[in-house]
């Protein structure tokens, strides 16, 4: 795929966006459940024709462009710091991840697997997004791959939402589909250094694209 400064917008994006709306359910018990779907069926996007189809669109990642848009210089909120914190946390770890290439092959074989799943439940006309198992079956995949590298990504907030299963397992499928959109950023020549030293340029981009988005 061609790395144009939009492409690389809409996939660090995709990365802001998850850990967005982890933020959310970590401190609030729930998130967007349309931005949570697309960043989650994101990780069966792995033959994409382009950037936006890997989020359904541009308007996939209609939350992440809107807090990556934030990060002007103007808001350096508690909440702004702590996604910004899981943003850099993903892409350090996705950036381990792609140098551990049998570790990379075990993650792609067990998404592969989860096909299937998502198949029959589309067969039954059942939203495979938002389906308890296939979150299940994500968060185990992550605490499989991802979460076996460090340093591990500690998710903040209230003790009483991050004991219950079905929280922390969308919590873990959505940093899963995080470390997707990470790699996707890494591929179209993303990194840390990048996003410090052009944030600038990738704030308007996506204050630029989020204006051409339908409201």
């Amino acid at each position: 795929m061609a790395a144009s400064l939009t492409d690389r917008t809409i996939a660090l994006a995709g990365i802001f966006q998850t850990a967005l709306l982890v933020h959310q359910l970590a401190t609030t018990g729930s998130c967007d459940e349309e931005a949570s779907r697309a960043s989650i069926n994101s990780l069966f996007m792995i033959d994409a024709e382009n950037v936006p189809a890997v989020f359904s669109g541009t308007s996939g990642v209609r939350h992440g462009l809107r807090v990556l848009a934030d990060f002007s210089g103007r808001n350096k909120s508690d909440d702004n710091m702590t996604i910004l914190a899981y943003v850099f946390s993903l892409m350090h770890l996705t950036h381990k991840l792609l140098r551990q290439p049998e570790l990379l092959e075990k993650l792609t074989q067990l998404i592969s697997g989860v096909q299937r799943q998502k198949d029959y439940f589309e067969s039954m006309q059942q939203d495979a997004g938002t389906s308890a198992s296939l979150l299940a079956r994500f968060a185990d995949i992550y605490s499989d791959t991802i979460s076996t590298l460090q340093p591990r990504i500690i998710v903040k907030g209230n003790p009483d939402y991050l004991q219950q299963e079905d929280i922390v397992n969308r919590i873990r499928s959505l940093l899963l589909a995080g470390a997707r959109s990470a790699v996707l950023w890494e591929q179209l020549g993303g990194g840390r250094l990048q996003f410090l030293l052009r944030r600038k340029l990738f704030v308007a981009t996506a204050e630029e694209l989020l204006q051409g988005l339908p409201e």
